[in-house]
């Protein structure tokens, strides 16, 4: 069994790594995310959640993003409608620092 000290070096490379690949799957970058979570927000603010991603779908066809693949970043984020969108993307999350190698490692 590994030790402690393996263990989580081991969990944290695995989270880098999900960090990394969460980030290359988003097809927004930080402003435009940032510019999609607000304009989302205002719209179910506004007119409540349906439950879907209208609110997303319109954002995104209006600046001509690649729906399919915009979905499959949030999705990876569990952002499934636009209330989702609201409370579990955040773009500071998504483009911050990957987690640093800890010292010594």
């Amino acid at each position: 069994m590994p030790s402690r000290e393996e263990r989580k070096r081991l969990k944290d490379e695995y989270l880098r790594a999900e960090h990394k690949a969460s980030r290359e799957r988003m097809v927004l970058d930080l402003a435009q995310l940032d510019s999609l979570v607000t304009s989302v927000e205002a719209s179910v603010a506004e007119h409540g959640c349906d439950h879907t991603l209208h609110a997303t779908i319109a954002w995104a066809e209006e600046r001509a993003v690649d729906l399919e693949s915009l979905m499959i970043g949030l999705e990876d984020q569990g952002a499934y409608c636009d209330c989702e969108v609201v409370m579990n993307i955040d773009p500071e999350d998504i483009f911050g620092p990957v987690r640093e190698r800890p010292t010594g490692a």
